[in-house]
């Protein structure tokens, strides 16, 4: 955390230094003027501030075989620990999905045994219709989605709104992320694309409110997630109930007990 401060400082006091100006709509701005590196320090530090969150979504899903809508407890925990509960018409576990270490464990009601096998990158689209690996969709579910490594900026634009526009490339040139802040330097969408210009995934974030952390300051977190899977036609929306932020989270909420044929599902619920 004191590593992502510093680098946000020195890069705003470089910033200034320059003589960073207000930039107008649309204005096509240069690397040089470093607001977009002063927002990516910003979110690399908020990354390293909120490490974890426990809370209660009302989860969608439309994919081309699936169309979902349920109310979900979740656990999540940087690096890539994940615990979803989904819940049935009155309130009962109708399944639940850890993945923690590489390892994940899949309980449904019916089944005999747990489901468990080694974390894929296809994961989360076989068992929920979600395109994503289950660290990306970790750092997604925290509202602080970590900028990929490698890549330098590209192109920035001021937006009618006071926010900026911006792009990551890699070393041939070809754009890998795009990024939306408000005037307020809160992320309002992310998108990552593969080396062909395909867009992997975008994430909107909205409905920011402040809360509280057991350590630490309070944090503006989005209380709705939208996420776009062109490759796949799939989408996903987010909406929390309630979000509690925590700096860790037991390590029980991550591993189901297999002793049985049932898990030990009710001794650490996600929230």
């Amino acid at each position: 955390m004191k590593r992502a401060a510093a680098l946000g400082l020195a890069v705003c006091g470089l910033g200034l230094a320059m003589g960073c100006r207000t930039p107008a709509p649309g204005d096509r701005l240069g690397v040089a003027e470093l607001q977009p590196a002063r927002l990516l320090a910003g979110l690399a530090e908020r990354a390293s501030e909120i490490r974890a969150l426990r809370g209660r979504a009302r989860v969608e899903i439309l994919a081309p075989d699936l169309k979902v809508r349920r109310p979900q407890r979740l656990a999540v925990a940087r690096p890539g620990r994940l615990r979803v509960e989904v819940l049935g018409l009155f309130g009962q576990v109708a399944a639940l999905l850890v993945a923690n270490e590489g390892v994940y464990q899949l309980y449904e009601p019916g089944q005999a045994q747990l489901q468990e096998g080694l974390v894929s990158a296809s994961l989360l689209w076989r068992v929920a219709r979600v395109d994503l690996e289950p660290g990306e969709a970790v750092d997604l579910l925290l509202g602080s989605p970590l900028p990929g490594p490698g890549l330098r900026l590209g192109e920035a634009h001021a937006r009618e709104d006071g926010g900026v526009a911006f792009d990551r490339r890699d070393e041939l040139g070809a754009v890998r992320e795009r990024y939306v802040f408000d005037a307020e330097g809160r992320l309002r969408e992310m998108e990552r694309l593969d080396a062909g210009d395909v867009r992997l995934w975008k994430a909107r974030f909205d409905d920011y409110r402040k809360v509280s952390q057991d350590a630490g300051p309070e944090q503006a977190f989005a209380f709705e997630l939208r996420l776009d899977f062109p490759r796949v036609g799939g989408r996903a929306t987010l909406d929390f109930q309630q979000v509690v932020l925590a700096a860790q989270l037991p390590d029980e909420l991550f591993r189901l007990d297999i002793s049985g044929s049932r898990p030990a599902a009710g001794k650490a619920r996600a929230h």
